[in-house]
């Protein structure tokens, strides 16, 4: 699994990636920016993203079923600050006699196994306690776990109604989930049209997937009347912005090639560049074939091998590069070489904060 940079860390990092690739690297020539760039090859629409996981993907508020009630939990403050036996002496008294919020935060903590051994089959009962007792967290998770038939019995009809309750209940990850269960059951018209009320709320909520799967659908008119391509651009946007790096390569195509709106070769760019951060090997290509092609008077080949070098490492194929790369002089090859090696350390070193 490629590691994904935290959105903030990323924003923190762009300056000092972009000052590594100016070092490692031939300097740019200011044609690689210009709005003369040309995309003769565009990358077609991805497929939509997968669902969302288990218990790990809920990285961010395992208590939220308690986020209505009167007084402030205290259990789950403490766990926010990272002492995590002091919220599990606090949880498992109200966890023993049916809280459903303390139950998610005891299974939240066995789990991971933060401040206790990880027990996963003890977790996955604790989220069946909390499940039953109408915790909508513990329904995504639990849901999850019977669906996968993960340290329990494998139920896909019972793991679906879960999902339901959740996702009526308002857990936008559950949300996203189902509407994902729903098109792929029916990858028809109909079935994305069933499925869109839950993509559209796990959408509001910033679930940056789900913002991605309606930009898909409205750019092919999948469950929607018409093909709206602006609105499509709008949403990709957003799941850019929220840290999705396919959506952030797929927005730099939209933005390349003029789909949706203006053109803007100068963001295109970026947004590849931001996606190459994470580690995505398209945008790593996608830079590649930029330095190599764009600007056939002035083409930056030791930029353009280096970012090959990197993609083709990942597993990455393309020919058009393979024969660019073979028909440079040996010494621009090590150069390219040397400079694909400082980039990736210096990508390492970003990733590690």
């Amino acid at each position: 699994m490629l590691h994904v940079l935290k959105p903030l860390k990323i924003k923190l990092f762009l300056a000092s990636f972009m000052a590594l690739q100016t070092v490692a690297m031939a300097q740019e020539p200011a044609s690689a920016t210009e709005s003369k760039t040309r995309f003769t090859k565009p990358i077609g629409g991805p497929q939509l993203p997968a669902p969302i996981s288990g218990p790990d993907a809920n990285s961010t508020d395992p208590n939220v079923d308690s986020s209505s009630k009167p007084n402030p939990d205290f259990a789950y403050g403490a766990f926010q600050r990272g002492y995590y036996l002091t919220a599990l002496e606090m949880a498992l008294p109200r966890a023993e006699i049916g809280d459903p919020a303390a139950q998610t935060l005891v299974a939240e903590l066995l789990w991971k196994g933060l401040g206790i051994a990880r027990d996963r089959k003890k977790a996955a009962n604790w989220y069946r306690f909390a499940a039953k007792g109408g915790g909508r967290a513990a329904q995504f998770h639990y849901g999850n776990l019977l669906l996968q038939g993960e340290f329990v019995e494998q139920d896909l009809k019972l793991g679906e109604d879960y999902l339901r309750k959740a996702a009526d209940a308002g857990h936008p990850r559950a949300q996203f989930n189902l509407a994902q269960i729903i098109t792929s059951r029916r990858p028809t018209w109909n079935g994305f049209k069933s499925a869109l009320p839950f993509y559209q709320a796990a959408a509001n909520a910033g679930i940056a997937d789900a913002q991605y799967a309606l930009a898909n659908i409205y750019a092919e008119a999948k469950g929607v009347n018409f093909a709206d391509e602006k609105q499509a651009r709008s949403w990709l946007k957003k799941s850019a912005l929220g840290g999705f790096d396919t959506a952030q390569v797929e927005f730099g195509v939209w933005l390349a090639n003029g789909r949706g709106g203006e053109s803007d070769k100068v963001q295109a760019q970026f947004w590849f560049t931001r996606a190459a951060v994470q580690g995505n090997v398209v945008a790593q290509n996608r830079l590649a074939r930029i330095h190599a092609f764009a600007d056939e008077d002035n083409p930056d080949l030791i930029r353009a091998g280096a970012w090959y070098v990197i993609s083709r490492r990942a597993g990455f194929s393309d020919s058009e590069l393979d024969r660019m790369f073979q028909a440079l002089p040996e010494i621009d090859k090590k150069r390219a070489i040397e400079a694909a090696n400082q980039l990736t350390r210096g990508l390492a070193r970003l990733a590690k904060g």
